[in-house]
């Protein structure tokens, strides 16, 4: 061994020697710094504050034996993250217990280690921190509890060695009775069990609501209350209480959802309550991009650079709220009505001061650390408490329109039942008549005698019966199209190949081209409603007939594939423009091609309506060499 090695490991003996005498002897090496605390008088705790002093410069390699020489300082950050070392001095009077409780927060610190001097010398390391799960502890606590045994009449220092990646913050550290800290302990735990109890229901409730009604500002205020809750189980230490086998990551898991995912769920909060999407495309798009961003945020909750995101995200969650309560404001000055957002502004203004306070904390010295979070559970509870009475009053707005929106339903029926009578009789009106007139020119035909009837005369009688059918047709074809709200399907067994025939055998037209009709793969029984399918393809043939020419035949095709029923009808009239083949399907659309041409733009919209309570759909597609393809398409009914 060199002189210089020797010299060395002497001088460290040496100061290890010294911190040594200096926990036995406080008076020596700056124990004086603050005033000593004394167990004096029956109160059931003695509160440390102003009686620590505090060592910030162990980049956490240090060990009691490097820092006990060291100066500490009365002052200290009051929020920070690594390695703080903290010490008191404690004298148990003549009279007092011996067994005293050491309980600090925050809650959720990762490493805490209590050093006092044991009764035979040395030291006695009590480990705490969240990254020991807390059944592993010698005491249960929603806090962090050391026991200390103290001798009597006799100063002794203690030391506190606090690590943490995430925050470090020295509150409510005091010496307890242990049966005080006991009793403190459970009534707090049943307190702010109740709280969060309370968020859970409320989580619940809004939830299955919010899914139920497919309502935005629900959903987003159910993640809200969620962040919420996550974030005051770990700030209340009641998550280590619950989850005693957790350790660390998930301590700091609901931290961080907490955090960020507040934050990101007020962002898209106030998305949904002031609708942005349609208010205000831009800033909705903004808002949804600073949700996404701070919802990145949970990739490094364990990191060790996370802490260097918090003050970030609290800035933009502040300013964000800041934005939506200024637009919920417009909006509540320009609708005086509007007694929601009135609500969610007042319910969201103690919660944007308490996080203000927050960030005014970490940003100066001139604001105390532990107001943000004195003011933060009262803020919270009047938070959710006003958030509660938005949600019920626009429950009950959306009850209320509900209920108008049935009265009004109802009135429509009624109407439409009016309509259909009214319709029903003006058809039985129309068609007594003529049906009278198509008797009387069957009458006057066969009283004449066959043979007996000039050419002409009989030409006018065909002319005269078919102007009375396509008068008929054109009634029940309107008619249909009124009542096709009305319609009921009736699916049972028909033969597609019967339908077919019927539909060609009445509208065959003596003074139009005949019609071409295939079929391929036709099933010989399908399940539809043969009477509405017939209607749809009456309307087809009748449209092909007045748009298409009457020297070219319809085409009629029918065919089966792919488990669906196909029905075609084609025409080489002028066609479709490509823009209106969507629209072409609405009642009362005529198309460009429409001038001149009788019509009532009711017919398409018919067949559109049967195939769809089919299940099925209608197409509109152009023919190669002109004109114009309809297809309606249907599923097998079951």
């Amino acid at each position: 061994m060199t002189r210089q090695q020797g010299h060395h490991r002497w001088s460290g003996w040496l100061l290890r020697t010294l911190a040594v005498l200096w926990l036995f002897l406080p008076g020596v090496a700056g124990a004086g710094e603050v005033s000593p605390l004394v167990l004096a008088g029956d109160a059931p705790s003695f509160s440390l504050d102003g009686r620590m002093g505090a060592y910030t410069g162990d980049d956490g390699s240090a060990s009691l034996g490097d820092v006990a020489g060291k100066p500490f300082a009365p002052d200290f950050p009051p929020i920070t993250t690594g390695t703080i070392w903290f010490r008191f001095q404690v004298t148990r009077p003549v009279g007092q217990p011996a067994e005293w409780l050491l309980a600090l927060g925050e809650p959720d610190m990762d490493d805490v280690r209590v050093y006092v001097p044991a009764e035979g010398g040395g030291l006695a390391e009590t480990r705490l921190g969240r990254s020991i799960p807390n059944q592993a502890l010698a005491v249960a606590s929603r806090l962090h509890v050391a026991r200390l045994v103290l001798p009597e009449g006799r100063p002794v220092v203690v030391h506190l060695r606090l690590s943490s990646q995430h925050k470090i913050r020295l509150e409510e550290a005091a010496l307890w009775r242990p049966a005080a800290l006991v009793h403190e302990e459970a009534r707090r735990s049943a307190l702010y069990g109740v709280h969060m109890g309370t968020l859970l229901v409320l989580a619940v409730v809004s939830g299955l609501f919010g899914a139920w009604l497919k309502d935005g500002p629900m959903l987003a205020y159910t993640l809200y209350v969620t962040t919420i809750l996550c974030r005051g189980m770990v700030h209340t230490g009641l998550a280590p209480l619950i989850f005693s086998g957790a350790g660390r990551d998930a301590n700091y898991l609901l931290s961080g959802i907490g955090l960020l995912g507040g934050a990101a769920a007020i962002l898209l909060l106030w998305d949904r309550i002031l609708d942005l999407r349609v208010t205000s495309p831009r800033l909705h798009r903004l808002f949804l991009a600073g949700a996404g961003l701070i919802a990145l945020g949970l990739l490094l909750v364990l990191h060790p650079a996370f802490h260097h995101v918090v003050l970030p995200v609290q800035a933009l969650t502040v300013a964000g709220g800041l934005v939506g309560m200024a637009l919920a404001a417009g909006r509540a000055l320009r609708r005086r009505d509007d007694v929601v957002t009135r609500i969610y502004l007042l319910a969201f203004l103690p919660v944007v001061i308490a996080w203000g306070v927050e960030v005014a904390a970490r940003m100066t010295a001139a604001i105390p650390a532990d107001l943000g979070r004195s003011i933060d559970i009262g803020a919270s509870i009047l938070h959710v408490a006003l958030l509660c009475g938005a949600l019920a009053y626009r429950l009950h707005l959306i009850q209320r329109a509900r209920l108008r929106a049935e009265m009004a339903l109802a009135g429509e029926q009624l109407t439409r039942q009016r309509l259909r009578t009214f319709f029903d009789m003006v058809a039985h009106e129309f068609k007594t008549p003529l049906a009278i007139i198509d008797s009387a020119v069957q009458v006057v035909e066969l009283d004449l005698g066959p043979g007996q009837v000039r050419p002409e005369v009989s030409e006018r009688f065909v002319t005269i019966r078919r102007a009375v059918r396509r008068l008929v047709k054109l009634i029940e074809t309107c008619l249909a199209g009124e009542r096709d709200t009305a319609l009921a399907v009736r699916l049972q067994p028909m033969v597609p190949a019967d339908l077919l025939e019927r539909v060609v055998e009445r509208n065959r037209d003596p003074d139009q081209a005949d019609m071409v009709v295939s079929a391929a793969d036709l099933p010989e029984r399908w399940i539809a409603d043969a009477e509405l399918l017939g209607i749809a393809l009456d309307a087809l043939i009748d449209n092909a007939r007045r748009y298409g020419p009457s020297d070219q035949p319809v085409e009629i095709a029918a065919r089966g594939s792919g488990g669906r029923l196909e029905l075609v009808v084609a025409d080489r009239g002028a066609g479709v423009a490509p823009a209106e083949t969507e629209r072409i399907f609405e009642k009362y659309y005529r198309g460009s091609n429409a001038t001149g041409v009788p019509g009532t733009g009711i017919g398409l919209h018919l067949v559109k309506a049967v195939a769809e309570m089919h299940g099925g759909s209608v197409s509109c597609r152009p023919r190669d060499g002109g004109g114009t393809e309809f297809a309606v398409a249907i599923p097998a009914g079951i």
